[in-house]
């Protein structure tokens, strides 16, 4: 039961990254050859997501694209470098020419960053099938140069257009893997390949509650599709900007703030979290008591606070006299227990937590029949409490 548990929990880490990606080609219709994929922990995830959608693109070919090069050569190629030629005397010491050329290459930056990552990921402890795949991919990229360091990559250098387009959420992907889960793995070993509590699975699992719910709001809540704003904000302190202590102050960002834009007045706030266990039973000063964790309750009623402050300097700052509805939902995906949601109120504002549990079948979100204990059912229902709330 155990090891069908974890399995269903990685590949729910799947859909995790198909939504967070916005990957609309794994939602569903790879469900039946992604269930054959064995995974152990997160590299296994995105080393099986790369093969299946690499071994794909390079049925088309390799990628290639006009590469600038700046190069020493016995012979004039494209544009002559006068001023470089001069000034490093490679015509008179070594008889050639600096020239600026281009050439059609695969040698491309999204190439390079694919190698990077297949090159970091057979680095990792995955299992052997995967690695052995990753390998003869790794095989096709055999006249791609890589990165040493992942750090000297820029980001901003890639230009996306129809023509490589389709490579756009690989990248994303990549640039996930060489500057979050990678960098994390260097400093706390081999601790991140577990699938429990840490900071990376909880960034995805913010991706996909936010672009889950605006596909939702998008596909099954059309009327109200220009009304409703679904983002990370950031957050006002009531404070004078001009102060000489207001530059330490830290910013705050919401995970996902939604808002009515016909109503401005209603706002719901998630905070999203991934944990194993939701309940502590350290309370205050060391004492002991059953209790949600402090800071996670306390950061949610910062946000509440501080937009129902905001929202009332804005919106009542004239004749208006509306009722400001700022409500805060701390919302776990549970891995491993069970715990009953609720509800209260807190100076007159909503708050509350909510739980995904990652242990069920993810399930169909188009489905209107979808069992409420399927993860696409729970994610609608929670959708359809957050519409009601702020129609």
């Amino acid at each position: 039961m155990k090891n069908k548990i974890e399995e269903t929990k990685v590949r729910n880490l799947y859909y995790l990254l198909a939504y967070a990606f916005n990957d609309e080609k794994i939602y569903f219709e790879d469900n039946k050859k992604f269930g054959t994929e064995k995974m152990s922990n997160i590299y296994d995830l995105f080393s099986v997501v790369l093969f299946i959608r690499l071994k794909e693109l390079l049925k088309q070919g390799m990628y290639n694209e006009y590469v600038e090069y700046n190069e020493k050569l016995p012979y004039i190629k494209g544009r002559v470098d006068i001023l470089n030629t001069i000034r490093t005397q490679s015509l008179k010491t070594k008889n050639k020419v600096i020239c600026d050329f281009e050439e059609y290459s695969s040698n491309n930056i999204i190439n390079k960053i694919i190698k990077t990552t297949i090159r970091y990921l057979l680095n990792c402890n995955i299992l052997k099938e995967n690695r052995i795949r990753l390998r003869k991919l790794y095989h096709v990229f055999e006249n791609v140069e890589f990165y040493n360091d992942a750090r000297q990559i820029n980001w901003n250098e890639i230009k996306f257009n129809k023509l490589n387009n389709q490579y756009k959420v690989i990248i994303k992907m990549c640039e996930y893997v060489l500057n979050t889960l990678i960098i994390n793995k260097e400093k706390d070993d081999e601790e991140f390949s577990k699938i429990g509590d840490n900071q990376e699975y909880h960034k995805l699992f913010e991706k996909f509650v936010r672009n889950y719910l605006r596909k939702y709001f998008l596909e099954y809540r059309e009327t109200t599709v220009n009304s409703f704003d679904i983002r990370s904000k950031k957050m006002k302190w009531d404070i004078d900007e001009e102060e000489e202590g207001a530059k330490y102050i830290p910013k705050m960002y919401t995970d996902i703030t939604i808002s009515n834009r016909l109503k401005p007045e209603k706002v719901k706030i998630i905070d999203t979290k991934f944990y194993s266990q939701i309940l502590t039973n350290k309370g205050m000063n060391g004492t002991e008591a059953i209790r949600i964790n402090e800071n996670n309750w306390y950061q949610l009623f910062a946000y509440v606070m501080n937009e129902k402050w905001y929202l009332e300097k804005i919106i009542n700052k004239g004749t208006d006299n509306k009722d400001i509805s700022v409500s805060g939902i701390l919302l776990y995906a549970s891995t491993k227990e069970e715990f009953k949601k609720f509800d209260v109120k807190v100076h007159g504002n909503k708050m509350g937590v909510d739980v995904i549990d990652f242990t069920q079948e993810f399930g169909d979100p188009k489905n209107k029949e979808n069992n409420d204990n399927t993860i696409a059912g729970q994610m609608n229902k929670l959708a359809e409490k957050i519409y009601k709330e702020l129609k």
